[in-house]
């Protein structure tokens, strides 16, 4: 397809929309893509209708995507939700052709707006995220085809599946209800969630207390075992806290229990 075809295409589905009726609005249609005049008048001749009848079925499918993942965050913001999604199509467009992946671009667009835009309340960003996770984390493998368990060591990285993350967040959303309808807002506060896939397939919440989080996200983030404690406690030098190793024993051992935890990952590597 020519390059002017393909803007006139894309212009189409993500620009502004225009009355198949309205000639001028076409023919500024055509004349922003530089259209030549025989791809011009052979759109013109075939008619603009079922053109849009293609705008209409890509830019729902889209919105439908986005419905499926953030419908809580869509249903509180309402028109105002209509309106960035409007400028999302307009001034930048999806960029991958997996529709599970449009509502992280989505999120990435509007985040520096939201912040600044009255209408939209500070939980708002809390409340996609958490929502937009669980189609992440459930695309994800919950288990590696071939992975050996090793023995957790304090001077080794610790293995979690693929599919887990640590999220925080500035307020509760966690416990909001599922009711699209509710408007209840969530209380504010730090909140740290480590989200998982069980081995039955199913997202998991597990909320963490603020040192838990500190210790799992150096985890994550692929520190070895004895570095994250002493990262997290601020313990650069002598013997581990005693309590501190007990209770991060515990929840790695819950962890494991859970699925989420494969055990001591290779050496290399290790920060």
């Amino acid at each position: 397809m020519p390059a002017a075809l393909e803007r006139a295409m894309a212009d189409l589905v993500f620009g502004p929309a225009f009355e198949p009726h309205d000639q001028a609005a076409v023919e500024a249609w055509l004349a922003r893509a530089e259209v030549e005049a025989d791809d011009r008048k052979a759109i013109l001749d075939d008619g603009v209708e079922r053109l849009l009848v293609y705008r209409a079925l890509v830019r729902g499918t889209l919105r439908g995507a986005l419905e499926c993942a953030i419908p809580r965050t869509m249903a509180r913001l309402g028109p105002v939700f209509d309106e960035y999604f409007d400028r999302f199509l307009r001034e930048r467009g999806p960029e991958s052709r997996y529709l599970r992946l449009v509502t992280r671009e989505y999120l990435d667009f509007v985040e520096p707006s939201w912040k600044s835009d009255a209408r939209v309340p500070s939980y708002m960003k809390d409340l996609a995220e958490h929502e937009a996770v669980q189609i992440e984390i459930a695309s994800r493998s919950a288990r590696p085809d071939e992975q050996e368990s090793a023995e957790l060591d304090l001077d080794r990285p610790v293995a979690f599946i693929e599919a887990a993350r640590l999220m925080r967040y500035g307020h509760a959303v966690h416990l909001l209800p599922d009711d699209t309808l509710d408007r209840t807002p969530p209380e504010a506060g730090p909140t740290a969630l480590f989200v998982y896939r069980n081995p039955e397939h199913e997202v998991r919440y597990l909320e963490l207390s603020p040192l838990a989080a500190d210790i799992l996200e150096r985890l994550l983030a692929g520190h070895a075992l004895g570095a994250a404690l002493r990262g997290a406690s601020g313990r650069t030098e002598g013997p581990l806290d005693p309590d501190v190793l007990s209770g991060t024993t515990q929840l790695l051992f819950d962890l494991a229990e859970r699925g989420a935890l494969l055990g001591a990952a290779p050496s290399e590597g290790a920060r």
